[in-house]
């Protein structure tokens, strides 16, 4: 399993502990962290140079974990289902540039609250997944995998647990190769029940976590046993990123000086 943490080059997020300004930094940081990627934050290409984020990267010796897209609904109102057919087109078009970069960085996509709009609900699956399957056709020519992430019921109305995302991909879909999970532990606390019972259905289907308490604090902050959900994940066989997305509390003080020694320790219990 390896580690990352999400950092911002666009837009502010309460998810990064540093600005956009300080975009460096936050690398500096979680290299010297010793994590051993960045989830970066990206809603838009233009200005940005990914030759240069690349480079900045590698010169750290840190992977791209996943492309994090979602802030462009609620930027530029981006979605695939609730929305005219432009805005739907414009979405899909920016989903692909996506998949451009990840295949550039060698990273994933993250399909999260950019896939339908406010309007939105369940009875809209099958125009979800006829307007998703040309994004994944599109990221399967490139080599890059699509990472749906469940989001709670109370920031969507479509795929708001395990269970229902995997039934989306399965048969909604026809169930390719290259769609999986991005599983996000606070959305998790709210709406999958057993933990083990979902790290089981998801199999190989799981590509990417992200690591919060069940307040969206730092682990260990919260009543969610962060620690022993990862441990059934490594047993599981899961190699792929668990990702910091969590809020800067307690303290960004906190999170900063933290994440470092709770890793070690993580990567410690394995052995």
């Amino acid at each position: 399993m390896k580690f990352s943490a999400t950092v911002t080059l666009q837009y502010p997020t309460v998810f990064s502990a540093f600005s956009v300004e300080d975009y460096l930094k936050g690398l500096d940081w979680i290299r010297d962290s010793g994590l051993d990627g960045a989830e970066l934050c990206i809603s838009h290409y233009k200005g940005l140079d990914l030759e240069i984020v690349k480079k900045q990267l590698e010169e750290r010796k840190l992977g791209c974990s996943t492309l994090s897209t979602g802030q462009a609904r609620g930027m530029e109102g981006l979605s695939l289902v609730g929305v005219k057919e432009e805005t739907k087109k414009k979405t899909q078009e920016r989903f692909m540039q996506h998949v451009d970069a990840a295949a550039y960085l060698g990273s994933k996509v993250t399909m999260g609250l950019m896939r339908a709009s406010d309007r939105a609900t369940m009875q809209d699956l099958g125009e979800l997944a006829e307007a998703t399957k040309p994004i994944v056709e599109y990221a399967d020519k490139k080599g890059v995998v699509i990472a749906i992430e469940p989001i709670n019921r109370y920031e969507t109305s479509v795929l708001n647990s395990v269970d229902e995302t995997m039934d989306f991909i399965e048969n909604c879909l026809g169930n390719p190769d290259n769609v999986g999970i991005l599983w996000d532990l606070f959305h998790a606390n709210i709406e999958d029940v057993d933990y083990r019972r979902c790290i089981a259905r998801m199999g190989k289907r799981l590509v990417h976590v992200h690591l919060a308490d069940s307040n969206r604090m730092f682990p260990g902050y919260g009543h969610t046993d962060v620690r022993g959900i990862l441990a059934l994940i490594r047993d599981s066989g899961f190699e792929e990123y668990a990702s910091f997305e969590c809020l800067n509390l307690p303290s960004r003080h906190a999170v900063l000086n933290e994440i470092g020694p709770w890793v070690n320790s993580v990567r410690e219990e394995k052995r």
